[in-house]
């Protein structure tokens, strides 16, 4: 993996990390959203972490 691509894997972490963050302060979703979405970007971030530690 090149350094860019890993960056862009370490930026977009972070950043779904931020976006939980966010709704769980502020509850803007209903919960069956929220969970969902939760989900969603938990599972998105497990995929970047697997591909981080590979390296």
């Amino acid at each position: 993996m090149e350094n860019e691509e890993r960056k862009k894997l370490e930026e977009e972490y972070k950043n779904l990390k931020l976006l939980i963050e966010f709704h769980s302060t502020y509850g803007v979703l209903d919960k069956s959203e929220y969970e969902k979405m939760v989900n969603d970007i938990l599972d998105r971030m497990n995929e970047i972490r697997k591909m981080l530690e590979k390296e």
